[in-house]
């Protein structure tokens, strides 16, 4: 039975990777507009089964989900890369959207403040647990490669951006996704990276090219 339970193991896992990181976000593409009203409710569902996998995963350091002391360690490095990712959003915004340019802070400023609060918790913070911590972990014995699993933790969470419709989000998420897998990589921080996430989404958001990454758009 050990034997057999092993050699189901591998093929079991790939399907759920492909099935939960491939499909999924396809499937979703199509059914963006029916999903877009209940999205949170659907990250925050995918969000708490990855958390219940893992913790319940005696084979899980739970530290991760903060490591306080990678988090002081990479936090200059994170900020340093920060400044950059902000020089090319705002640069962005101002080529594809200049009549959103700082339209947020300026035209909608309660909306601008609730979401540099609510973005982190409730956008962040799930999307980093599941695209990071989660597919490092889980996948670790069928992707053995650390690098192998930052490109697919990119590509999948670039995936997830299909339902924005449109390229600049999928292509955004893609290069974002890969800083933030190598972050979580070297760090093994969630809680890193999941500031590093904030600052490059809030930043996103307060500049005007998150209208792009708006699922109120597709009601």
């Amino acid at each position: 039975m050990v034997s057999l339970t092993k050699a189901y193991y591998k093929p079991v896992m790939y399907v759920e990777f492909v099935l939960l990181f491939i499909v999924l976000p396809i499937v979703v593409y199509f059914l963006r507009h029916t999903v877009a009203p209940y999205l949170l409710l659907c990250l925050i569902t995918i969000l708490l089964w990855c958390l219940l996998s893992l913790v319940t995963d005696p084979r899980f350091k739970r530290f991760r989900l903060w490591n306080l002391e990678k988090l002081r360690e990479f936090l200059p490095n994170v900020m340093k890369t920060f400044l950059l990712a902000a020089f090319v959003i705002t640069l962005a915004s101002w080529w594809f959207t200049p009549q959103w340019l700082f339209s947020l802070p300026l035209e909608q400023t309660l909306m601008w403040i609730a979401l540099l609060f609510l973005y982190p918790v409730l956008s962040a913070w799930p999307q980093e647990v599941i695209f990071r911590t989660y597919l490092f972990h889980r996948y670790k014995h069928i992707f053995k490669s650390k690098n192998l699993r930052a490109w697919l933790s990119a590509l999948s969470f670039a995936l997830a951006h299909l339902m924005f419709a449109n390229w600049i989000a999928v292509v955004g998420s893609f290069f974002a996704g890969l800083v933030f897998a190598y972050t979580y990589m070297h760090s093994r921080s969630t809680l890193l990276v999941t500031l590093e996430h904030s600052l490059w989404g809030c930043w996103l958001f307060t500049a005007g090219l998150g209208i792009h990454f708006d699922s109120g758009m597709l009601t």
